[in-house]
């Protein structure tokens, strides 16, 4: 979540904001989004944590719904959510490469696969929550009062579960990989 201090600022300022780079911003976040539930569906598969498996089936049921808002907003302005930007398709590379790397090779033992997926769902989370704070400031800061209107609810809604989604994913990777630590240590 953007600090206090950013917030602020962000109200005392103003920013005339390209609806043709958002669109392909929009495209970008759009395909972030679907990727981030293709990552859900492989981890939930992966990982034998059941406290993880149960929180990440949530956190994909909220990403399908961060996805409709994506496309609700994208309909709002106007913007044709089938559109793929270049970005998007790096996105959706990007996906593809951390989903490639969730198929257990031979000899990978079943706890380093569990949190490598974990990892992994940091990695995408990391740059879902980066697109849902870029597009809070732009909320904040646009002169254009249709594109604020429709994106403040939209980050109202979302921004928080992206917060928890991020912060509660890295502190269960921190006690995987510590307790994996600490189990070697004692054989």
């Amino acid at each position: 979540m953007a600090n206090i201090i950013e917030k602020a600022e962000d109200y005392v300022s103003s920013a005339t904001i390209s609806m043709e780079v958002l669109r392909d911003k929009l495209s970008e976040f759009l395909a972030v989004e679907r990727g981030g539930l293709k990552l859900y569906d492989e981890a939930v598969r992966i990982v034998t944590d059941p406290q993880i498996s149960k929180q990440f089936e949530v956190f994909r049921d909220q990403t399908r719904r961060h996805e409709t808002i994506l496309m609700q907003v994208m309909e709002q302005l106007g913007l044709d959510v089938r559109y793929l930007s270049p970005a998007a398709k790096v996105a959706q590379q990007k996906a593809n490469g951390l989903l490639s790397t969730m198929t257990s090779p031979d000899g990978f033992p079943s706890k380093a696969a569990e949190i490598n997926a974990i990892e992994n769902i940091v990695l995408a989370e990391t740059k879902d929550h980066a697109d849902w704070e870029m597009l809070g400031k732009i909320a904040r800061q646009s002169t254009d009062s249709q594109l604020r209107d429709v994106l403040k609810p939209a980050v109202s809604e979302v921004e928080p579960q992206e917060d928890e989604h991020l912060n509660w994913t890295k502190e269960q990777l921190a006690r995987l990989e510590f307790a994996a630590l600490s189990e070697q240590r004692k054989e």
